[in-house]
């Protein structure tokens, strides 16, 4: 008995000290993450190992303010890893995970790259401090909304085709050669249809360019309602390329049938009615080519072998 009343009061100050140690080292903690955030003006903070936000400067809660549904990974100041994963895309998640696993100490996301977030123009920095627990990681962000507009703007002077609102000759090659290596990771297939205005010139000599670029932008608006779900190209002044996923021969023919109808009704065009007349060449990959070049150049060369035998579509053979 005697001993257990020296002992009590032992034990009573001993978790009073241990307290008072973790609030100490808990307020050390965040001063020196304080410190670390001292005249940062990009918007910035402090998390955990486990992605708790410890502190974070006014712009971090500026940012975070006006971009709350792009940033639904960040719940109640906690950054959700496993919800960031979602929603980005597959390489940005692999960078992510090599960044979790330690195996880099830095790694930066374009949001507007990610799955669900393409119209955010954040991009977010993570950096590892490894200071301890709650001193893991330096999270930056910035607005890049001015940039975003420039770096939009001149995208589309290099990859759009003013005229149809369609990808130009660069941006078939870039995404034929990204859906090439989808295709070969996946062992999927997909078909590139090329549509050719056989009588583009005639049109221009007849009725003038404004018309024949109306006829163009009808052509398009066609195309795009005729087969919904695939890439459009307008690669020259009259011939378009469209990349579908498509593989089996039946679906591809039975949709290039009603294309070939709806691109053949006449356009009328300040009062004056064009029958368009169309050729049309149909390439698969693999089996009609392995490289964006062979693709298109086959593609192109099955329009011209369907013109040579009075034909209207082929497929490359």
């Amino acid at each position: 008995m005697v001993l257990q009343r020296i002992l009590y009061p032992i034990k009573i100050l001993n978790v009073r000290w241990l307290m008072e140690n973790r609030e100490r080292e808990k307020n050390e903690s965040v001063q020196i993450a304080e410190r670390l955030l001292e005249g940062t003006r990009e918007a910035s903070a402090i998390l955990s190992a486990e992605g708790r936000v410890v502190v974070e400067n006014s712009e971090w809660r500026r940012l975070t303010s006006d971009y709350c549904y792009e940033l639904s990974f960040l719940n109640q100041d906690v950054v959700d890893f496993p919800c960031f994963f979602n929603l980005l895309n597959d390489s940005s998640s692999a960078r992510l995970s090599s960044f979790i696993n330690g195996e880099i100490g830095y790694v930066s996301f374009d949001l507007s790259d990610s799955v669900q977030t393409r119209r955010s123009q954040l991009s977010l920095n993570i950096f590892f401090l490894g200071i301890s627990k709650k001193l893991s990681y330096l999270m930056t962000m910035t607005d890049n909304s001015e940039s975003t507009s420039i770096r939009n703007a001149l995208r589309d002077v290099v990859y759009l085709d003013s005229l149809s609102g369609f990808g130009n000759e660069s941006s078939l090659y870039t995404h034929l050669a990204s859906k090439i290596h989808t295709s070969r990771v996946t062992g999927s297939s997909f078909s590139i249809v090329c549509v050719t205005l056989s009588d583009s010139k005639e049109i221009v000599a007849m009725f003038g360019k404004r018309t024949a670029d109306i006829l163009v932008q009808r052509i398009s608006r066609r195309l795009v309602k005729a087969v919904p779900k695939a890439e459009f190209f307008r690669v020259m002044d009259d011939v378009f390329v469209i990349v579908m996923d498509l593989s089996d021969r039946k679906e591809v023919s039975s949709t290039v049938i009603s294309l070939l109808s709806a691109l053949e009704s006449p356009v009328v065009v300040t009062d004056t009615e064009i029958s368009p007349s169309v050729a049309i060449g149909i390439c698969q990959f693999p089996v009609d080519g392995e490289s964006s070049d062979a693709l298109f150049s086959n593609c192109l060369s099955s329009v011209f072998a369907a013109k040579r035998e009075g034909l209207k579509w082929r497929f490359y053979s």
